[in-house]
């Protein structure tokens, strides 16, 4: 960090003064000696012979002069690549420690907030704690990668060096002598140095330990480099970027155990080597390479009894990095929805084949979820709905099958890895991050966002079936549905049941969901299969109530303080309602896990279990300090419900569930110093009752009609 790079530049000035003296003295050469030879005065045997080596000493300065002008380039290469490299890693360590970290010299990442020894115990604090760890660990992995970079460039200037003064020329007639094609631009050394190894691994040869140990680094730094990396592609073209995927993904699953690492790294490089050349939809490259995918994608690169197609490969190859362009990632889901609607069956799973993608466009939708802003634009029906992605996957998609060979038989079965990328597209479509991303405050969500998860409800609530999910969308889907808790807690509480929008609600970055209540009471029933799933729901829509109640107005404010206070009671108390009849549904479902599904959702209801710890909206301190001190286990109130249900008891106008949304309110009025048995308390239970009751009975209705 505190090596002057100005060095490097001193030394690229005499290196290039060494090839200017070089020049000097060839043209010196030149006209005072080799011309003797060649000029005509001088004639006999003795002139042959001397002008071979006479033009080999003339060839030999001229080598000199290219071979230092390129190690001077090499050099200013390196110290604008390592300062720009240093600057990135003081720019991360600068903004762990405005998030409140400690950075070492060694590079060692640690809190600055003291532990609160008292409170070791405290659930909360644990996850409050592994919040903080799994921060520090983030941080940590940030400057690690930052230094990898920092090694693998230095690996790099090592080897352009060494390969600069090595002589190419073995016929030359100078044995050892100076290099006349030495390479004076960093990325291009590297980039020729990692087609050579491409192509060295393609033909099916195997790399010498030495190259082998270079691979890796050479592989990603290249990778860094937008110019080399199109040099690499464009080199070995789709077909053979493909070709290269394979005999990796072979080597790596091989029994070689030994050098597995090795051949991942390579392989991860290569992902970065695409990422990196296909950023710019605007270079003369792009749509060249695209074209050539296009050919290659849909190109047989196995057997006619075990076809492995190029996108299927491609993408496999993609799933080892993190990031790739908005716009390569929209044109490749285009091309390959494109190449599956001339054959369906397409993308059936004869066998596995490890690296391979066997559903390239689902799998290329769970890279899509890493770039929210790509997954948005691909899936967003836009404003007057003409993008039909979203339509196609949902509805009108037939989904690859496996196929499986039994007994004089070949049948086919749904691939129980089926829309998992999809799920995760969807989810960070519709929230804007990532998916499993910590919630924040609910909201805000842009027009693309909210048109996303409104056309994926009225999809999924297609003739009615919402309630009936895909198992792979169920944690995805409930996890969007989450980040707009606000909204469903809206719709829920609205007085029209039955009539939703086909359009959202609001504008720019202030959009909402507006899909018809049943709708919305069916996807959740369908999301809450997952018993996790359900508890997340539930403890973000009770963490959500309770701020609803705290933003009443305080006993004095307004002359009518009691009807606010009934108003958001009763908002509250419906909304509960759908919750607990859609958790009885859920245990009384016939199933034989119902008793194991309403015991873990209880389960994931305590405090830090599962990933629930960073999944409940951030509310105010107030409404917070409600939902701290509600000791009752709400799941009981979805266990009553169910119990109710199925005794058919004639008494359904009496909210058997209702006690832990009473306890809400009763912890309310103790925030704010109120007697628990006063009118207005005793109000506000009643009409939460009231409203709570025609909750369940609304959800109830959903969730057995059919729309």
């Amino acid at each position: 960090m505190t090596t002057d790079l100005s060095l490097l530049a001193t030394a690229a000035a005499k290196w290039e003064s060494a090839a200017k003296d070089f020049e000097g003295v060839q043209k010196a050469y030149d006209g005072q000696v080799k011309s003797v030879g060649f000029d005509g005065t001088w004639t006999g045997q003795a002139n042959l012979s001397a002008r071979p080596n006479m033009q080999q000493t003339s060839d030999q300065y001229v080598a000199a002069a290219k071979e230092a002008r390129a190690v001077a380039g090499l050099l200013r290469d390196a110290q604008a690549q390592f300062t720009e490299l240093r600057g990135k890693l003081k720019s991360v360590v600068a903004e762990a420690e405005k998030n409140g970290l400690k950075v070492s010299e060694d590079g060692t990442v640690s809190s600055t907030t003291p532990v609160n020894s008292a409170a070791l115990h405290d659930p909360d604090y644990q996850a409050v704690l592994a919040k903080e760890a799994a921060k520090r660990a983030d941080w940590a992995q940030n400057i690690t990668d930052m230094v990898k970079m920092f090694d693998d460039a230095d690996h790099g200037v090592r080897m352009a060096l060494t390969a600069a003064v090595q002589d190419t020329d073995f016929w030359d007639g100078t044995p050892n002598g100076f290099n006349a094609k030495a390479e004076g631009d960093l990325g291009k050394a590297e980039a020729k140095e990692t087609i050579r190894l491409a192509e060295k691994l393609k033909s099916g040869e195997k790399l010498d330990p030495d190259e082998l140990a270079a691979a890796p680094w050479l592989f990603r730094d290249v990778a860094q480099d937008k110019k080399a990396s199109r040099l690499v592609l464009d080199t070995i073209g789709p077909d053979g970027t493909i070709e290269l995927t394979n005999r990796l993904n072979g080597l790596a699953g091989s029994g070689d155990k030994s050098h597995k690492e090795a051949y991942d790294a390579i392989r991860s490089g290569l992902a970065g080597t695409v990422s990196a050349a296909t950023s710019d939809p605007r270079s003369p490259f792009y749509e060249k390479w695209r074209d050539g995918l296009r050919k290659a994608g849909t190109k047989n690169f196995g057997s006619k009894t075990d076809p492995v197609y190029g996108y299927q490969s491609f993408v496999g190859l993609m799933e080892h990095n993190k990031r790739y362009g908005k716009q390569f990632l929209n044109d490749l889901g285009d091309d390959i929805i494109a190449a599956e609607k001339k054959d369906k069956d397409v993308w059936t799973k004869w066998r596995d084949h490890p690296g391979t993608a066997s559903d390239p466009l689902d799998h290329l939708l769970g890279v899509m979820s890493k770039n929210p802003d790509a997954a948005t634009s691909f899936l967003d029906p836009g404003a007057e709905g003409k993008n039909d992605h979203l339509k196609y996957l949902l509805m009108d998609r037939t989904w690859p099958k496996e196929a499986v060979n039994g007994p004089g038989m070949l049948s086919f079965k749904d691939d129980p890895d089926s829309k998992a990328g999809l799920g995760l597209a969807i989810e960070a479509a519709a929230t804007g991050h990532e998916p499993n991303a910590a919630m924040g405050k609910p909201g805000p969500h842009s027009e693309g966002q909210a048109r996303v998860l409104q056309q994926t409800v009225s999809a999924l609530d297609t003739d009615g079936k919402g309630d009936s999910i895909s198992s792979n969308l169920q944690k995805p889907i409930g996890r969007a549905l989450n980040d707009y808790v606000a909204d469903t807690h809206y719709i829920l509480h609205g007085q029209d049941g039955t009539q939703g929008s086909d359009g959202i609600r609001g504008s720019g970055n202030n959009s909402h969901i507006a899909n018809s209540q049943a709708s919305l009471i069916r996807v959740l029933r369908g999301a809450s299969d997952d018993d996790e799933t359900f508890a997340m729901l539930y403890k973000s829509e009770n963490s959500y109530s309770a701020d609803v109640l705290a933003h009443g107005t305080r006993d004095g404010d307004t002359s009518n303080s009691i009807g606010d206070w009934n108003n958001r009671a009763s908002e509250v108390g419906k909304v509960r309602g759908v919750y607990n009849s859609i958790g009885a549904d859920a245990i009384l479902d016939k199933r034989d896990n119902k008793v194991t599904w309403a015991n873990d959702a209880a389960r994931y209801g305590y405090h830090g279990l599962g990933t629930l710890a960073n999944k409940v909206p951030i509310v105010g301190d107030e409404a917070q300090r409600l939902v701290d001190t509600m000791t009752y286990e709400w799941s009981k109130d979805a266990i009553a419900e169910a119990n109710n249900e199925a005794r058919k008891d004639s008494s359904r106008n009496y909210a058997i569930g209702i006690d832990g949304t009473y306890e809400l309110i009763n912890n309310w009025a103790d925030g704010r110093k109120m007697d628990k048995d006063v009118v207005a308390v005793n109000s506000m239970r009643h009409e939460a009752e009231q409203s709570y009751t025609a909750g369940r009975d609304a959800a109830l209705t959903a969730l057995r009609t059919q729309s």
